[in-house]
Order: C-alpha cells, then structure tokens, then sequence
C-alpha cells in the first residue's frame, strides 16, 4: 500500500493502481476516452494530464498510465491542466466535430469553437485505438488496425478491403467513446458502417431463424472443438426451451397435487 494526496485529500492506494484508477473511485472526476478497464492503459487521448509531484519535482503526467508512488502529490484541476485540457478539444472538435461527448466536453471547459480546420464533418474518430486493442488484445483478432501516418493515419482492415477476420462481436463498437464506429443488426447480417462490412448472421439449425454472425460461431466452435452446427445459442429456441420446461414443471406439481 501506499498514501498519496490527490486534490489536498491524503489516500491509501494500492501500488498496482494508477493515478486515473484511484481518482475514479474517490469520485474525482478526470476525462479519459482513451481509457477502458478491461484494456491496459494506452495515453492516447491525454486528456487525463495531471500535475504530479513527487520527491519535490513536478510533472504534468496522463493519469491513466501513472503508477501510485507512496508520498505522491496530485491535482487534477489547476489553472495549467485545464488549459491543457482545452487546447486538446479545440484539436478533437476539429478532428470529431459531432461527436456528442466531444461537445459535451468542449462546453464544460468553456471551449466553443475550434481554430483548426475540420477535417470531415462526417467523421468521428480521435483515434483512441480503443477499438483497435479491443480487437487484438481481448477478442484475439486482427480485424482492425492502425494504417499510415501523420494527418493520414486510419483505423482500417488490413489493406482496407474486407474484414475477413471479424466476428461480428460488437466490442469495437461498443469501447468507441464518440459513437464512430456503430453496428446494425439485419436479419441476414451485422453492418458496421464505418468499414460499409456484412458479417453474414448465423441460422439456427431447428428455428431457423438467425441468432448470432457465422464468423464468431465458427471461431467459438474452433475453439471448443466441435462443429459449428452443434453451438447454438438460438434465444428463440432457447425462450422455448424454457417455456416448455417451465410448462412441464407445473404439470408435474399439479400431477402431484
């Protein structure tokens, strides 16, 4: 364990947590939209800069990636910070302009418009790589990633055709901070739009009907070694199976009456 001051508040913290972790669970609020729990820390967004101090020297750190040091000063809210801050949503109006949560924190630092060119006003991304680490580091796929350079750097499939690898998952979608990447759910297929990708939808071999997209079953049956006809997860069949249980559960209480 280890005691740290953040805002003037003395704390005990753990040594394994970071400066973002122990503000969020006193309640101090940091914006980070590059961050995700289930993710390592990446520093992409520096929007959770900090002002940290420590063994006299001061250094304005991303809080998301910053290791508790017992003796550790911190202060989320100074003058420098919030400057900081703004300067970087002038950048992500430019680059996310109708981004609900960019504007949304744009006017609670008081930042109305921005000096830099817009990019696309159709375009949603900051670039977070949220989507990307979910993709390979939780779900183990490859479908997305990183491509080119500077003003020209992407989120895209490999060579920007087809996403050959994707399972239709949903996990990129559902970690985008600014609602970039969004999933539609058709009865022959999932649609993300960002990438114009169908993932074809699996159908149930007793309904069917379709339950889930075909490339994550097959991976889910690769996985556990069985064909993928055997994996279904169908709620319809799954809803009828309950009822009929249920439906036999209550003729066996009203035989035994």
């Amino acid at each position: 364990m280890a005691y740290i001051t953040i805002n003037g508040q003395k704390v005990r913290a753990r040594k394994e947590e970071t400066v973002l972790q122990v503000a969020r669970r006193l309640g101090i609020d940091i914006p980070a939209l590059c961050y995700h729990p289930a993710l390592e820390p990446y520093a992409a967004c520096r929007l959770c800069l900090v002002e940290a101090t420590l063994n006299g020297r001061t250094r304005v750190v991303a809080s998301c990636a910053y290791p508790i040091r017992d003796g550790l000063v911190v202060e989320t809210d100074t003058e420098q910070i919030h400057q900081l801050r703004r300067n970087l949503l002038k950048l992500y109006l430019a680059q996310a302009p109708n981004a609900e949560v960019i504007q949304q924190l744009a006017a609670e630092y008081g930042v109305t418009a921005t000096p830099y060119p817009i990019r696309d006003p159709e375009e949603n991304c900051i670039l977070c790589g949220l989507c990307e680490r979910v993709c390979q580091k939780v779900r183990g796929e490859a479908a997305i990633s990183f491509a080119y350079r500077g003003i020209n750097r992407q989120v895209t499939p490999p060579f920007e055709e087809d996403l050959d690898d994707c399972l239709g998952c949903g996990a990129c979608a559902f970690v985008c901070p600014t609602g970039a990447i969004t999933e539609r759910y058709k009865a022959e297929a999932v649609t993300l739009d960002k990438w114009g990708a169908e993932i074809p939808m699996a159908r149930c071999q007793v309904c069917g009907k379709p339950f889930a997209p075909a490339s994550g079953i097959e991976h889910a049956a690769a996985e556990l070694g069985i064909d993928s006809d055997e994996l279904c997860i169908c709620p319809h069949c799954r809803q009828l199976a309950h009822s009929q249980a249920l439906s036999k559960l209550e003729a066996g209480r009203s035989t035994a009456r």
